[in-house]
């Protein structure tokens, strides 16, 4: 056996016991759900919505068209001056524009926080708090949908994110990230009651946890993240509902999307060294979420060993690193083509389907194109990503 094979056998019987260290341990979990449920909750929606003029109009419109329907004073747009045309259509629409004062606090997180310790502190509380981006749009059932689950007595909740600007195979690239986190990770985990992966936006945090925070305690880089392992550490019950449908953008731009992505690795490293430890112990505790534990605990690295075992067989079976790179790409390509063929909400033109299924084994790999920008680039930190 060649040096590459042995390589990736390692690789793979690592994986391989970490699935059966995984499957041994790992059992259902049993979250006290809530009970503090009224039949017709009182909803406030939370937008953090910079310099968002051009895209928060369609988000506002799809918010008063709900089945389920919600008051005007119950929307709060959050900006960080009143120069900013977000505010006038705020007002056109008669809801709530907040300017924040502490502009020297930036991330998403610390804009949720100012507004909600500013609504504290005038004792204004409400059921369910919702939070979404300013380019987003929803379903005209995804409200009534998501109260389903706070019915079933669940503390977080998120839906199924759709793509907006489906007309570009970078953005479709971008998405289908979505889509397997959604429709593969938190549909299986909620078959085993574990706790979801939330993506940013398009989801709830039960009133009562809001009460006992008295603000949004997430501010880092990839605050979703860092709230999904909040939930995971805290036994905090969490769910995913597909039939809940919202709309995102997803950048058209190669240098936009790695510009995000070098982000997003950032704040998924800060957060999972921060708290490895942890999850690690409450993975051989009898906790009872030790499954969602594990997960999070493992974060990547299944997916890491996998992909990495088969690269290097591949090698070590052809005796090339351009063979072994052509066969792996294929066989991305018709992972992808088996995804966008499942999608039935997602249409495409044929071109697009092509250009996206030949292209998302690029963009997948140029996610190693983005951990080098984390790894080098000192001063990378929040910034805005435009939606234009």
């Amino acid at each position: 056996m060649n040096c590459w094979l042995a390589i990736g056998f390692s690789m793979l019987l690592i994986w391989l016991l970490l699935m059966i260290i995984k499957y041994l341990l790992g059992k259902n979990s049993h979250y006290k759900l809530e009970t503090d449920i009224k039949n017709k909750p009182n909803i406030a929606i939370l937008i953090p919505a910079r310099d968002e003029a051009d895209v928060i109009e369609d988000l506002l419109k799809s918010i008063f068209k709900q089945t389920y329907p919600i008051k005007k004073e119950n929307v709060y747009v959050i900006v960080e001056n009143n120069n900013d045309k977000t505010v006038k259509i705020g007002k056109e629409y008669g809801i709530n524009v907040f300017v924040r004062k502490k502009l020297e606090l930036k991330s998403k997180g610390y804009a949720l926080e100012e507004l909600i310790e500013d609504l504290d502190s005038k004792k204004k509380d409400y059921d369910l708090y919702f939070i979404f981006d300013a380019d987003n749009v929803l379903d005209k059932d995804f409200i009534k949908q998501m109260i389903y689950k706070y019915k079933e007595g669940y503390s977080m909740a998120t839906g199924y994110r759709a793509l907006k600007n489906k007309d570009n195979a970078i953005s479709i690239s971008a998405w289908l990230t979505f889509l397997l986190v959604n429709e593969y990770r938190n549909l299986n985990c909620r078959k085993h009651l574990s706790n979801m992966l939330f993506s940013g936006t398009g989801f709830y945090i039960h009133g009562n946890l809001i009460k006992q925070w008295h603000t949004f305690p997430f501010h880092s880089l990839t605050e979703d993240y860092e709230c999904s392992i909040y939930a995971t550490l805290n036994e905090i019950s969490t769910t995913y509902n597909p039939k809940a449908i919202f709309y995102d953008t997803q950048p058209k731009e190669y240098k936009l999307s790695i510009k995000q992505r070098s982000r997003w690795i950032k704040g998924f490293m800060t957060n999972w060294f921060k708290n490895i430890w942890l999850l690690l112990k409450n993975s051989f505790k009898n906790v009872v979420n030790r499954r969602s534990n594990m997960e999070f605990c493992l974060g990547i690295i299944p997916g890491v060993l996998f992909f990495g075992s088969l690269f290097f067989i591949l090698i070590g079976i052809t005796n090339s690193l351009i063979l072994a790179l052509i066969i792996l790409y294929l066989m991305t390509v018709l992972m992808t083509i088996i995804l966008l063929l499942k999608e039935k909400k997602l249409k495409l033109s044929k071109t697009l389907f092509i250009k996206t299924a030949f292209y998302h084994p690029i963009f997948l790999l140029s996610y190693l194109h983005a951990f080098f920008i984390f790894l080098f680039k000192k001063d990378l930190g929040w910034d805005i990503i435009s939606h234009k």
